[in-house]
Formats: structure tokens, C-alpha cells, sequence
């Protein structure tokens, strides 16, 4: 099996695979939503509602045009 950066597979005293260890800075944004579907994690008070990181990237884009086209 390939070695993926952040991913540790941990064996039990058989020597069978048991445990997955998962580094969230190198996974975070593809666990989180399984977290927190899980209820293992919440979204703190308000990002329910949020912008998603395409919304919040066409937004900067138009305060920027609007700042420099002025």
C-alpha cells in the first residue's frame, strides 16, 4: 500500500490494521464534513450560513474590481 502524507496506519498487538491516525492539517477540509455529520464536530455559531469558498472568492473579486475599476 502507498505511504499518503498525514496518513498512519496503526496495527494491535496481532499485528492486524486497527486504527487509522489522520493528520487534520494535511485532511481537514475532506473530514470535516464527515465529522460533523458523525456529531463529532459542530460548526461554531453561525457558519451554518456561510459562504462557501467559491461564494466568498466571487465576492473578493467584485470588492476588488470595484476598488481598483473606480
Amino acid at each position: 500500500m502507498n505511504a499518503i502524507r498525514g496518513i498512519k496506519f496503526e496495527k494491535d498487538t496481532k499485528g492486524n490494521d486497527r486504527y487509522v491516525r489522520i493528520d487534520m492539517r494535511c485532511h481537514a477540509q475532506i473530514l470535516n464534513p464527515f465529522l460533523i455529520q458523525m456529531g463529532v464536530l459542530q460548526y461554531p455559531d453561525g457558519w451554518e450560513d456561510g459562504l462557501t469558498s467559491e461564494e466568498f472568492l466571487d465576492e473578493a473579486k467584485k470588492m476588488l474590481r470595484k476598488k481598483f475599476d473606480a
